[in-house]
């Protein structure tokens, strides 16, 4: 008797208490999950210099949030992590998603505003893109400029509206390398308004990655699981008014 109470006793604590970890596995998916939510963004940069379609880097963000619910925020951790666990790591994709959207604008225009030469072109051609957006149909505007002396300016400049007009002359930042599509000053000026977003966007998804991906191993272990608070006991004793 003696002995099966033993045996019974140690099942009953191997059950209870939570098995530790590796060592390694905060660290891995902290690394995954960093990597993960940061790859996007380095996509969409990638769009900005070389004026790639911006459908990359939505791509690239669909795919990063699918390798990450494989590696670290998988379907039963998502079940039994706490709120706060599920908070934390919702934070961090929404953090990763402005980075992303501040890095389709910054990097092009903050080359241009570095490095930019201001040159004097016409504008020689004019197409319109149509395509249906969430208000219905939208149009995208783009110019091909050249010039004064008919040697053409690399990429193209686009607008959601109807800007410029075929043979107007106006003045446009252009790179000096002829790999970045040129800007307009104007435009150019807004740099420092995706500058600032980007680099908080960018810091808040490491942080919050680092804690999200220190958190899912304590999940795994049983700690910061979501509790089911007990139900009150139910009396015993019979109401005299109940039948």
């Amino acid at each position: 008797m003696a002995h099966l109470w033993l045996l019974q006793a140690r099942a009953t604590i191997q059950h209870v208490a939570p098995s530790r970890s590796h060592p390694g596995t905060a660290r891995r998916h902290r690394l995954s999950l960093i990597a993960c939510f940061t790859a996007p963004g380095a996509v969409a940069a990638l769009t900005s210099l070389f004026a790639w379609s911006g459908w990359l880097a939505i791509i690239s963000s669909v795919v990063a949030l699918v390798i990450a619910s494989q590696l670290v925020l998988t379907q039963t951790m998502w079940q039994r992590a706490s709120l706060a666990v599920k908070a934390v790591a919702m934070a961090a994709f929404v953090a990763s998603l402005f980075w992303v959207i501040a890095m389709m604008f910054a990097p092009r225009l903050t080359v241009l505003d570095l490095r930019g030469q201001p040159v004097v072109a016409t504008v020689v051609d004019h197409d319109v893109n149509r395509y249906h957006g969430r208000g219905g149909k939208q149009e995208e505007h783009c110019y091909r400029l050249q010039r004064t002396d008919a040697s053409p300016v690399f990429g193209k400049i686009c607008r959601d509206w109807d800007e410029f007009a075929v043979g107007e002359t106006l003045t446009v930042l252009v790179d000096p390398s002829g790999l970045i599509a040129s800007e307009t000053p104007g435009e150019v000026a807004a740099a420092r308004f995706w500058q600032i977003p980007g680099l908080v966007s960018l810091v808040a998804t490491l942080v919050l990655c680092w804690v999200t991906g220190g958190l899912t191993p304590r999940v795994a272990n049983g700690h910061l699981v979501r509790r089911r608070l007990p139900r009150p006991p139910r009396s015993r004793h019979r109401s005299r008014y109940e039948l």
